[in-house]
C-alpha cells in the first residue's frame, strides 16, 4: 500500500533548500510514500523524532544540522502532512 504525502503548501520553501536537502528531502518523501513511518523510522539517516511539548503528537526529520521537517502522521488514512519544512532553532 501506498502512503498520500502532502506538501504542496511547502514547494516554495522546499524549491529554495540548498541542494544537498533537496535531495534528501526526496528521499524522505520518496520512502514515506511506499512504506510510511515504519519505512523512516527503519533509515537512521533522518533521526525520526516524536516531538513533544507544544508539538507532542508530531514527528520530525533532519534534512541536515540546520534543516528539519515537521509532520503529522495520520495513519489510519495513510496521510504524511508536512506542517513545516524549516531551519530548526536551537534552544540554547
Amino acid at each position: 500500500m501506498s502512503w498520500d504525502l502532502i506538501d504542496y503548501k511547502h514547494k516554495k520553501v522546499i524549491d529554495k533548500l540548498p541542494i544537498q536537502c533537496k535531495k534528501k528531502y526526496a528521499v524522505f518523501k520518496y520512502i514515506a510514500q511506499c512504506t510510511g513511518l515504519d519505512g523512516l523510522s527503519a533509515s537512521p539517516g533522518f533521526k525520526l523524532e516524536m516531538l513533544k511539548g507544544k508539538l507532542a503528537g508530531l514527528y520530525s526529520i533532519r534534512l541536515n544540522i540546520a534543516y528539519r521537517v515537521i509532520f503529522e502522521v495520520k495513519s489510519e488514512i495513510q496521510v504524511i502532512e508536512i506542517l513545516e519544512v524549516s531551519k530548526h532553532e536551537y534552544n540554547l
